[in-house]
């Protein structure tokens, strides 16, 4: 057996066995997807002609199960296609028979053309009509394998129903099997019989609450729920394929396939399988791995190579996160690392198994012309492909005496849809194999191309345009050294728990006699250190230092200001982990969490230092000749910062970076409960070679030195980010002009929501529930920005309740130091009796849906969900800060505006929908500061999402975006007349 993985590519034999295929499929029967004699066919010209049109279809596609009525259908279609008038594309009448376009009358046809659509992908809604379907492939000496529909899943409930459901579909489909008759082109390999029943699993389904964070953990469940299957499988001689997902579960999967298949009871069995996706660029890695563990457990199984499904979604994400691209971003590199990866399977064949999942031939081709160069036995190997595509080249195969096999999903079609969707986008493709050949008549000879010849490789990095702000990435924590580096600081950290942390005014360290112990929330009897406590001395110190620092720190360059906060950045950045540490031990924030805050710090920075950078610069305004006007900033003077805990980072060294680096000095003034963060905060601001009395470090009680600040005389601004209560206080405060002040004082307040989700009629669920309960739990629901009321149109509210009160059981609520935990404490015993006091209230109000059970060691509030919430009612009107939702029904999207208004706030505010006139309706009416759309509403990033609200929610630009800085400073307008005895200097273009 040979097992060199020198090239043994053969261009000759492939376009040899290349040409044989398309030969053959000429004579085979079946239509091609393309044919235009078909409806879908017509449907497909024009997505491939008009890209618009193209995105139109197919989100009307993925909305159409979700649409109860002609009229919604006929709503959605005008919504989509008509473009302001009543006609639809011409296309839409083709095969309907209609002599009128109106989509009142063509709502039917259309649905019935897009449900038979579908079909031509799924071969059943349920496995009783899936086995018609295959035993009819199997007459035509085709096998299977058996799709479930779905992915991930949003509540154990329907995780738990998957997996019944899989042995459900092995135990029906294997008892029909038992009487079926052999065929041994597709029931034997070259070592003998193989089981007649094939069938693929997606872990991802099985298990709702999968976490990268909680590795091991998430590995420990999801075989636990594997196993059965797997048992059952063993049982009836079923072979089981592991499918492979989205990149951020793809190790996850490998590894639970590692761990399962070396068991005892497991190791033996040689009908499994799983996939490897050979667009992604650590592919050719994973098959050697795959290979390694095979030698290993001593035991062959197959892997199913594909190129990829996601390519789209993966790229996105990518660029959202930027992460470097997981897949490869030109199809000709997909297809020639596809081949080399074939390669490597096919120089160990003794040890893994070959099942090419292709419908392009050139790739099919040189596997089989690999295979034959290494003298694999023909039927070592198999041909996948997809239900319902390239039928016409399975016929080929099997006359040339190839074992194929379908991916035949079975599902309903709300499911059925994204897979549908999936589908018409690989078909469409500008690089779509099966478009190439059918649609647009590409040559034999272009199709059979090596795609490795002339191959330009490409980077697997995000390229920012110059002079675009780009995000501090997230942390990936599926790669393992992010994790072990956030475990190993998380367990050395309590060694900075005796530490005490001081006053720091001017450059020097103050101790007073007393000091304020920080509490870790998820153990109340944890202290995680100790601050002094600055009182009115301290405050006034901080004041005179500020003050006499401002007169040489309004001088220092704006360059230079911007160099500092742009180091201020790097320092961040070298502590991050310690500073994510310390977030989860004093503000109970989860890994994830801790680290969204650490990034906003850093983009903060970033951010404020090169928009100051451009406001720097005078600008030129008004030309005339003979006049030079130029409109410029000043800075104000002492800048009050007074910073809440639950971003203890971000905030506070967002509004503290702004102050300095517009030639303000600062005094930080913390919240209590989260002081440790901000005293880090002072240190990594000496770290960053900030000059003694620019930035202050005052900690205390808010009563005393926060009212001594803003009432100060000498304090010019105060940047406040907090409750409406203390908001307002500062905001009647400012307004006094004391004795011997000198300015007018100005403020930036950011305060409370009320914020709503609108969920429409026709919102994908799935996505619906998902970022609703991440938006209104994540955090504990103390982020402001949190949502606190669903509002849901009437004919989705029952579904939304249920799935929702569904997946709200399903998180974990645990302490915030376990990678588990989805929720964990809220801040204090405070907050504690205020939450659960509120939630006392909504249980006269309205009707408790649903009540989690939280731990006992901490300030644990369950996760809460209220339904049939009253508009009026206090949980409705009430900010709570707290993890406590309450749903509301209405009648129509007016209706849901309306309730969605009625607050005294306006911060955020989302709306799930599928209706493009819905949207915009929504995006003209919802007033809000920041409106996401099919989005969660937490989670706003600098220069993306500039965050704020107004109304009671605050006064001033907003966070991390243009004009925020401008706050910070003074305006002015310097105008010169340029003229002497009636004589102008000349300007250049480039001057004026």
């Amino acid at each position: 057996m040979a097992q060199s993985t020198q090239p043994i590519f053969d261009e000759e034999l492939t376009k040899e066995i290349g040409k044989r295929i398309f030969d053959k499929s000429q004579t085979a029967s079946g239509k091609s997807f393309f044919s235009k004699d078909f409806w879908y066919g017509r449907i497909m010209e024009w997505s491939m002609k008009n890209e618009s049109f193209k995105t139109q279809m197919f989100r009307f596609v993925d909305v159409l199960p979700y649409l109860n009525s002609s009229q919604e259908v006929a709503k959605h279609l005008k919504e989509y296609f008509a473009e302001g008038g009543e006609q639809l594309p011409s296309v839409f009448n083709v095969g309907v028979g209609l002599g009128s376009l109106a989509p009142g009358l063509m709502a039917g046809a259309i649905r019935k053309n897009v449900t038979e659509m579908a079909k031509m992908f799924i071969t059943g809604e349920n496995p009783k009509e899936a086995l018609t379907v295959i035993k009819k492939a199997r007459k035509r000496q085709i096998g299977f394998t058996v799709d479930l529909l779905g992915e991930a899943t949003l509540s154990e409930k329907e995780a738990l129903d998957y997996q019944k459901r899989y042995l459900e579909l092995i135990d029906w489909i294997a008892k029909d099997a038992s009487s079926w008759k052999d065929i041994p082109q597709i029931d034997n390999n070259h070592e003998g019989a193989i089981p007649k029943v094939n069938v693929s699993v997606k872990l991802t389904s099985i298990y709702s609450q999968i976490k990268v964070t909680a590795w091991q953990k998430s590995i420990e469940i999801l075989k636990e729920r594997f196993r059965p299957i797997l048992r059952s499988a063993i049982e009836k001689n079923v072979f089981i394929n592991v499918d492979m997902e989205h990149f951020e579960v793809k190790d996850m999967t490998i590894e639970v396939f590692k761990q399962i298949l070396m068991e005892d009871e497991f190791k033996n069995y040689r009908h499994f399988g799983i996939v490897v996706q050979a667009y992604l660029r650590d592919s050719l890695e994973d098959v050697k791995s795959l290979i390694q563990f095979s030698k290993e457990r001593g035991t062959p199984f197959t892997v199913r190579l594909v190129k990829g499904a996601y390519w789209d979604a993966e790229t996105i994400h990518a660029q959202q996160d930027g992460w470097p691209y997981p897949v490869y971003t030109n199809k000709q590199e997909s297809d020639a690392n596809y081949e080399v990866c074939a390669q490597e399977i096919l120089c160990h064949h003794d040890l893994v198994r070959l099942a090419i999942g292709s419908h392009n031939v050139r790739s099919i081709a040189a596997c089989l012309a690999m295979a034959k160069k290494l003298n694999v036995p023909e039927n070592a190997i198999e041909i996948q492909m997809l239900y319902g595509m390239a039928d016409m080249f399975k016929d080929a195969l099997v006359s040339l005496g190839y074992r194929v096999r379908e991916y035949s999903p079975v599902g309903e079609l709300i499911p059925g849809m994204a897979y549908l969707v999936r589908r018409l986008l690989e078909n469409t493709s500008n690089e779509s194999f099966l478009r190439s050949k059918f649609a647009e008549d590409v040559s034999i000879e272009t199709l059979l191309k090596d795609p490795k010849a002339d191959l330009q490789p490409t980077s697997d990095k995000i390229e920012t345009p110059i002079g675009h702000f780009q995000n501090e990435p997230l942390l990936d924590f599926t790669i393992p050294e992010v994790r072990e580096k956030m475990t190993k600081t998380l367990e050395k950290f309590p060694e900075n728990f005796s530490r005490e942390y001081e006053i720091h005014i001017d450059g020097k360290n103050y101790k007073t006699s007393k000091t304020l112990d920080s509490i870790n929330p998820s153990k109340k009897d944890e202290i995680v250190g100790k601050v002094f406590v600055a009182g009115i001395e301290e405050t006034e110190k901080a004041i005179q230092a500020a003050k006499s620092s401002y007169q040489f720190w309004k001088k220092t360059p704006a360059l230079e200001r911007a160099r500092l906060v742009d180091n201020l950045a790097d320092v961040i950045l070298s502590r991050r982990y310690e500073l994510m540490a310390l977030e989860v031990f004093e503000a109970g924030k989860s890994w994830s969490e801790a680290d969204g805050d650490i990034t906003e710090a850093i983009d903060f920075c970033r951010y404020y230092a090169n928009d100051m950078r451009n406001l720097s610069q005078p600008k030129r305004i008004g030309w005339v000749p003979g006049e030079l006007n130029h409109y410029l900033y000043t800075p104000r003077g002492v800048t009050a910062v007074i910073a809440p805990w639950n971003f203890p980072l971000a905030i506070l060294t967002g509004m503290a970076a702004a102050a300095a680096v517009t030639g303000n000095t600062v005094i930080m003034k913390p919240a209590e409960q989260t002081s440790i963060t901000a005293a880090w905060l002072m240190d990594m601001v000496q770290e960053a070679g900030f000059p003694d009395g620019v930035i202050n470090f005052l900690p205390g009680y808010g009563e005393e030195i926060g009212s001594h600040l803003v009432d100060h005389k000498d304090v010019a601004f105060i940047a406040f980010t907090g409750s409406k209560s203390v908001g307002l206080n500062i905001l009647g405060r400012v307004g006094q002009v004391l004795p011997g002040q000198p300015q007018l004082k100005k403020c930036v307040l950011e305060m409370g929501g009320k914020n709503a989700v609108i969920v429409d009629s026709d919102a994908d669920l799935d996505e619906a529930v998902h970022e609703i309960l991440y938006s209104a739990f994540g955090f504990q629901g103390q982020k402001c920005s949190a949502a606190s009321r669903a509002i849901v149109l009437k004919d989705n509210y029952d579904r939304f309740i249920e799935r929702l009160v569904d997946a709200a059981s399903s998180i974990k609520v645990l302490e915030s130091l376990n990678p588990d935990s989805y929720m964990g404490p809220v801040i204090d015993e405070e907050a504690y009796n205020n939450i659960l006091s509120m939630i006392e209230t909504g249980k006269k109000e309205a009707t408790l849906a649903f009540q989690g059970e939280v731990p006992a060691t901490g300030f644990f509030v369950p996760p809460t969900i209220f339904k049939e919430v009253d508009p009026k009612a206090q949980i409705s009107q009430k900010e709570i800060f707290g993890p406590v939702l309450s749903v509301i029904k209405v009648d129509t999207i007016e209706e849901a505006v309306e309730v969605a208004n009625d607050t005294e706030y306006a911060l955020t505010g989302g709306l799930f929908s599928r209706s493009p006139a819905n949207i915009e309706y929504i995006k003209e009416n919802y007033l809000v500061g920041n409106l996401y759309i099919n989005r969660s509403i937490t989670g706003a990033m600098v220069d993306r999402h500039p965050f704020g609200g107004f109304r009671m929610s605050g006064i001033g630009s907003k966070t991390g975006g243009p004009g925020y800085l401008t706050q910070f400073m003074d305006p002015r307008c310097i105008s010169e007349n340029t003229m002497r005895r009636g004589f102008a200097p000349e300007e250049t273009k480039e001057e004026v």
